[in-house]
């Protein structure tokens, strides 16, 4: 019936009626017929039907809405949920009402947010920004934005920009406000990295320049113009290698760089390039190809101006065969020169040299006057060794005071004619900061083919006939023979003996009486000397190992040794109840020059007990030679201690007179080579009484050493010698015979 047409129509008619009778105002139903009655009957259920199926249909269209509203809201419910951004409801004091999944996870991953402050979750910098977040959108009718730092782990920083608006008020429950939030804490980086590269590419000490795919340049960097002088109005758009190249490589090198840029997609290498100002240059340079779909789409070029680094590379390698104090060549350089002087001789059938040159002493003037000093003075010899010699010849160094010469094509008397040049000119005084410092050489001379055929032999050589010169006496030149390798073999093993004797035993002392001249039975003095048997060399003269020691490193130490030794056996002397006359001991005078010698003697008597009175130090004049302020000094040191100072071999050495008048001497000792003649060589007179003669005038006591004859020993009485020393009165005693001799004194006093 609802859906019948038909019957919609009549009832349409039907009502069309009854409002057509009640217009009329036929209400009247008194004349109404049976027929009209039920039509009217009818007409009233036909309306009451229609007015139930209205209801009906209003009510299914209700039920329709109610549940499009459940499916809008779970929809709308998803929505939120499921949101990639996150979505926060906050109230006015700015407490989370509801909160999405994603936000969630962006501000406490796992924790119920409702009820929670947003500030909670917020990082202490981004604290201010919020607080004036929510005072802008409270006062705002659009949509507010700001970027928050999360507090939600302390090893990585969460960023989110957060958009925000304010609900319209509804009713007593105050303002709320929905929030949009999106991670971008990735989308940071990227810009942080962005703005870091964009720093770099202008920053960055290396030249950028990014091309096309034809090597027009695009872009520059700070750095390009720093290097090339060439600005981005002078590049852009420009062919870079018509800008800076500069041909010096020419066509085939850059037609290689750019079949590898094809082939490989990049190149690397040195290059020379052209500044703007037309400087050619040498640079690093790297480009990179880059491809978009298989296509050339970029070039970018880096490079960096390598001068420094190639001046520093030629720097290197000058210092890497140059001696950096002097220049002169070094010894890379010169074995070199010296094999090339070799070969050139072979060729040529002629001759080749090499000199060995080491300034004498020249240490003494490093621990004296110091190492600048002593610098100096070694570029001042460097300056004229260069200044001597030709042209075609090589001066070097090997390091310390030791110089070399390299002479080619040049046969024995000329190389020994410039030599002994060498050595005369060297031997002078040099004036160094105000010091007038006084040098001589010691040198030897190899020759090729006849004294080695090859750079190692003719250097051993060349040492050996050296180490000659300074066993000679110094400031000479000595020319190599066949004698001196057996000799330098000789002594080198006793320097080794030495240096065993000195760790395991096998030094001792003997001493040797003095006697008064007056009553040549009277001991009134005696000297220690130092002795020295080796188990395999045996028995080795003072003189020969002493001399080796002085050459060698080994002078000081032996003199320690001495030291201890004496104190030892005068102490045990002194705790038997004898009393020993003073007793004087040799000190060499490189003991004097480290500044040491008073204050570590002084220590070793106190460890013995030895009063300063018992005492006496002898040193020769070479000690005085160059009067150094520190060899004064140790001296007055000594003085003031107690201990006597005598002058040992005077008149053999460097001889200052002055010396006998400023230095608190108490004693002259006269050379046995002088006393040989007494009674026989007037010269040797002469000396004698000379010395005795100003020892008298100066108020010093003379002892004469080597006395060995009655002649000898008459002459010294007659001419006022004080004491005597030698075998006609006394041999050297072992310490226990010298021991025995003071008990008999004893016994007789």
């Amino acid at each position: 019936m609802v859906n019948n047409p038909n019957n919609a129509f009549s009832s349409k008619a039907l009502r069309d009626a009854a409002h057509h009778r009640l217009n009329q105002g036929l209400t009247d139903v008194s004349d109404w017929t049976g027929r009209d009655i039920q039509s009217l009957v009818s007409e009233l259920e036909l309306h009451q039907e229609e007015l139930r199926i209205q209801n009906e249909e209003l009510k299914q269209a209700r039920d329709r809405l109610e549940i499009a509203r459940e499916n809008a809201q779970n929809c709308y419910r998803d929505l939120f949920e499921r949101a990639p951004m996150g979505y926060l409801l906050l109230d006015a004091q700015g407490r989370i009402e509801e909160a999405n999944q994603a936000a969630n996870q962006l501000l406490a991953p796992g924790t119920d947010l409702s009820g929670q402050l947003l500030s909670a979750f917020v990082a202490s910098e981004s604290q201010d920004a919020l607080h004036l977040h929510r005072r802008a959108i409270a006062s705002a009718t659009t949509t507010q934005a700001v970027d928050l730092t999360l507090a939600r782990d302390e090893q990585a920083t969460w960023t989110v920009r957060m958009e925000s608006v304010m609900e319209p008020t509804t009713g007593l429950g105050g303002a709320r406000f929905r929030c949009a939030l999106i991670d971008i804490t990735e989308r940071r980086k990227t810009e942080d990295k962005l703005r870091v590269a964009a720093r770099v590419f202008e920053e960055i000490g290396e030249a950028i320049v990014v091309m096309d795919a034809a090597g027009r340049i695009q872009s520059i960097n700070e750095a390009f113009t720093a290097i090339t002088g060439y600005t981005e109005s002078d590049a852009l758009g420009v062919i870079m290698s018509g800008l800076v190249r500069s041909e010096r490589q020419g066509q085939v090198f850059h037609k290689k760089m750019w079949e590898s840029l094809n082939n490989r997609g990049f190149w690397q290498g040195e290059i020379w390039d052209r500044r703007k100002d037309g400087e050619i240059y040498p640079e690093w340079l790297t480009i990179n190809r880059i491809d978009d779909d298989g296509e050339p789409r970029n070039l970018v070029a880096v490079f960096s101006d390598i001068s420094q680094i190639k001046n520093s590379q030629r720097k290197i390698e000058y210092l890497a065969s140059h001696d950096a104090l002097t220049g002169l060549p070094n010894r890379r350089l010169f074995q070199e020169r010296a094999q090339e002087a070799i070969a050139q001789a072979q060729r040529r059938g002629g001759q080749a040299g090499l000199l060995f040159l080491d300034l004498d002493n020249f240490k003494d003037i490093n621990d004296t006057l110091g190492h600048e000093v002593g610098d100096e003075l070694l570029v001042r010899v460097a300056a004229q060794l260069r200044e001597w010699v030709r042209d075609e010849d090589t001066v070097a160094r090997f390091g310390g005071d030791e110089f070399t010469v390299v002479f080619t094509d040049c046969d024995a008397e000329k190389a020994g004619f410039i030599a002994q040049r060498l050595v005369a000119g060297l031997a002078g005084t040099f004036e160094v900061r105000g010091r007038h410092l006084r040098v001589t050489t010691s040198a030897g001379l190899a020759l090729y083919p006849q004294d080695g055929e090859d750079v190692v032999s003719l250097c051993q050589a060349a040492d050996m006939a050296v180490y000659r010169a300074k066993g000679d006496g110094r400031n000479r030149l000595r020319l190599y023979d066949t004698a001196l390798h057996q000799q330098l073999l000789e002594d080198r093993a006793i320097e080794q003996a030495l240096r065993r004797a000195l760790t395991n035993g096998g030094l001792r002392l003997v001493y040797q009486p003095q006697f008064a001249a007056s009553d040549p039975t009277r001991l009134v003095g005696v000297e220690a000397l130092l002795r020295w048997q080796d188990p395999e060399l045996e028995t080795i003269s003072p003189e020969r190992f002493i001399s080796i020691a002085e050459r060698s490193d080994l002078i000081t130490e032996l003199g320690w040794r001495v030291q201890a030794l004496l104190c030892t056996d005068l102490q045990q002397w002194l705790t038997a109840g004898l009393e020993p006359p003073v007793i004087s001991f040799n000190v060499s005078p490189k003991a004097f020059r480290d500044g040491q010698f008073s204050s570590q003697l002084e220590e070793i008597m106190s460890q013995h007990g030895i009063l300063p009175g018992q005492l006496q130090v002898e040193f020769t004049e070479s000690t005085l030679a160059g009067h150094s302020d520190l060899v004064l000094d140790e001296i007055d040191k000594l003085h003031a201690s107690g201990i006597e100072l005598s002058i040992d071999d005077f008149g053999t050495g460097y001889s200052c007179l002055i010396n006998l008048k400023r230095l608190p001497l108490a004693e002259l000792k006269i050379d046995k080579s002088f006393v040989d003649g007494l009674g026989e060589n007037e010269h040797d007179e002469a000396i004698a009484r000379a010395t005795l003669y100003m020892a008298e005038a100066f108020g010093l006591r003379t002892v004469a050493e080597g006395v060995e004859t009655q002649q000898q020993l008459a002459w010294l009485q007659a001419h006022g010698c004080d004491r005597i020393q030698g075998f006609l009165l006394a041999r050297p005693l072992e310490a226990d015979d010298f021991r025995s001799m003071l008990q008999r004194a004893k016994r007789t006093s």
